[in-house]
């Protein structure tokens, strides 16, 4: 499994706003794709701790760019301070040819559709830094940092250099919190309107 820091954040402009900002302090569009990701757990690993299911789920994910269209099984795993920050994570992907029938074998081995995650991603960089802005289910927009960059010549060597970029142009986002899980709020919504 490979291992990698980041940091995810939701911001709390529009993102129309958003841009302007990243416009203002140099970055430019590199990349626009969009990432589905259903996510399925197995029938008996649901309870009612939503971190400790995220992290038993098997993703079938689905990229879709301009020109091509890449399908994946995926495992994201991640570990938690006492704090719910990520102190390790790492995923391991492997390429399939039909979501549908993919989809199907897991459910055959016990496993069920737990949330689906749409995810339209605009990735803007300048020379030294990269962020990845995620608009997920038109609903929330988050800012994700990865240490390794593709189009920024470097690479993040800790958490506070990542935290750094946020801070250094100006980024609002919501409780200073540079940990926020994406899956788990989109679960934590799902399951309320359910019990509504």
């Amino acid at each position: 499994m490979n291992y990698e820091s980041e940091i995810t954040v939701e911001v709390c402009v529009d993102l129309s706003s958003l841009i302007k900002i990243l416009e203002e302090n140099g970055f430019e569009l590199k990349e626009v794709y969009d990432l589905n990701d259903i996510y399925l757990i197995n029938k008996n690993d649901k309870e009612d701790d939503y971190l400790s299911m995220l992290n038993k789920c098997v993703l079938i994910r689905n990229i879709i760019e301009e020109d091509k269209e890449t399908k994946l099984l995926t495992y994201k795993y991640k570990e938690y301070n006492e704090n719910k920050e990520i102190k390790r994570q790492g995923k391991v992907k492997v390429k399939i040819d039909d979501i549908s029938n993919s989809k199907l074998l897991f459910e055959k081995l016990g496993f069920q559709e737990l949330i689906r995650i749409n995810d339209h991603i605009l990735v803007y960089a300048t020379d030294k830094d990269e962020l990845v802005i995620q608009n997920i289910n038109n609903k929330h927009i988050y800012i994700e940092i990865e240490d390794k960059c593709n189009y920024a010549d470097r690479f993040y060597n800790s958490i506070d250099e990542m935290k750094k970029v946020i801070t250094d142009n100006n980024i609002p986002i919501k409780n200073n919190d540079f940990f926020v899980k994406k899956a788990e709020i989109e679960l934590q919504e799902t399951y309320n309107k359910v019990g509504e």
